[in-house]
């Protein structure tokens, strides 16, 4: 068996690894991706009037964006609630709603006529 000296591998120009420049880029890593929000998380079937509640108590804020639709004045899946971003009118009468927290951006999905229901959450920028 042939073992190569250490010395013979850095001379042919294999890159070194200092251990300052490994531990630099780790910490940089670490901190980029501990300034990025996770997602909050909800039981199954959770009504959306809950989980609007649970969002502002955990210092999310309702969102309106430049293109959201209009709510129908009797619509009671987004009266009051200026987060929507759009409602289905046939289907499983789906909504969504856009919050934010620092530089993340979430859309929370519900579903369900008279009372809307999570369906689940997505990031629009700024998850981790």
């Amino acid at each position: 068996m042939w073992i190569e000296h250490p010395s013979s591998f850095l001379a042919r120009g294999a890159p070194v690894l200092r251990p300052a420049r490994v531990l630099l880029a780790l910490v940089t890593l670490w901190g980029v991706a501990s300034a990025a929000e996770r997602l909050p998380t909800f039981p199954k079937e959770t009504p959306y009037a809950e989980a609007r509640r649970s969002l502002i108590a955990l210092g999310w804020q309702p969102v309106t964006l430049p293109d959201a639709d209009k709510c129908d004045a009797d619509d009671p899946r987004c009266k009051g609630r200026p987060e929507m971003l759009a409602c289905s009118g046939t289907g499983l009468a789906r909504c969504i709603f856009t919050w934010k927290r620092k530089d993340t951006l979430i859309e929370v999905t519900t579903f369900g006529e008279q009372e809307a229901i999570v369906e689940r959450l997505r990031c629009r920028a700024g998850c981790r």
